[in-house]
């Protein structure tokens, strides 16, 4: 197990999700520290990965700070941070208070994953007509996006239509956010793509800041809110990709029953080294 600064074995945490725990910092600030463990399936399991919630963190921050030109975001300086919380500090975001819009704002550059299986069924991804002949993984002619709602903790997020998050969040509200995503989903991918990497598709999520204006919250292109594969490799019929997906594909494998497991030693390594990976080609100079 991670080591745990004195900070919190004291404090509770205002919101525990799968794997961020926001803190309560100061009347205007939170201090949110992402866990090493890894979730699944919409299960969290307790094994943990060694450092992945410290290369989650330095991911997140680098994409904060690069796209800081197309939005406001949550981050404040941290640099104080490494002397108050020496064994967690690299895991851990101080962030402005907001208020979370309750939207999933997801964009798909390529038909992949889920958005194929909805393409194969019936042509269309959400409500979204699609060209024909795609194949999986091909990459869209302009990307799209497909939000969904943001479940608590247990619960399932569940697919929206652009009118229904209209109708959740207001017309202007929810243009801007669409507008915002596409804008910074085109941004990571052609600066993912300058690195060898391809930026598939991904997930961002919005708040209210203390003046009332949108923001860009929780994490952004991190691997576990966005699919990455080498660029070299998008056309192969095989991708490995450096998300989850291979976890998921062990767990299928080992035939998993939804129960907590030992997460085998190369399995780990397997996952630190790919989140590794999308943290040092990002920074290749």
């Amino acid at each position: 197990m991670a080591q745990i600064d004195k900070f919190f074995l004291e404090n509770k945490p205002l919101f525990s999700g799968k794997i961020r725990e926001i803190f309560n910092y100061t009347e205007n600030k939170l201090l949110i520290k992402t866990s090493d463990k890894i979730s699944a399936f919409d299960f969290v399991f307790e094994d943990e990965i060694p450092s992945k919630g410290k290369l989650l963190t330095k991911i997140a921050k680098f994409w904060f700070e690069k796209t800081e030109h197309i939005i406001k975001n949550h981050i404040l300086d941290d640099s104080a941070l490494s002397k108050l919380f020496p064994q967690t500090s690299e895991s851990c975001l101080l962030v402005k208070k907001c208020t979370p819009i309750r939207i999933e704002a997801i964009v798909r550059g390529y038909i992949s994953g889920s958005a194929y299986n909805q393409y194969i069924k019936n042509g269309m991804v959400s409500d979204i007509k699609m060209q024909g002949g795609l194949k999986i993984n091909d990459r869209l002619k302009t990307p799209i996006f497909t939000p969904s709602t943001k479940a608590e903790v247990g619960d399932k997020d569940e697919n929206i239509n652009f009118g229904q998050m209209v109708q959740l969040v207001g017309e202007d509200k929810a243009t801007y956010i669409r507008n915002k995503s596409l804008e910074l989903y085109e941004y990571a991918h052609e600066y993912a793509l300058s690195k060898g990497l391809c930026l598939i598709d991904t997930k961002l999520e919005f708040g209210y800041d203390n003046h009332g204006d949108i923001i860009l919250i929780d994490e952004i292109f991190t691997p576990d809110c966005s699919r990455y594969c080498l660029a070299e490799d998008i056309n192969n019929q095989n991708i490995d990709f450096f998300d989850k997906q291979f976890f998921r594909n062990y767990l299928k494998e080992i035939k998993w029953n939804q129960t907590q497991i030992n997460i085998p030693k190369e399995i780990k390594s397997i996952i630190t080294s790919r989140y590794e990976k999308v943290y040092q080609m990002l920074n290749d100079e």
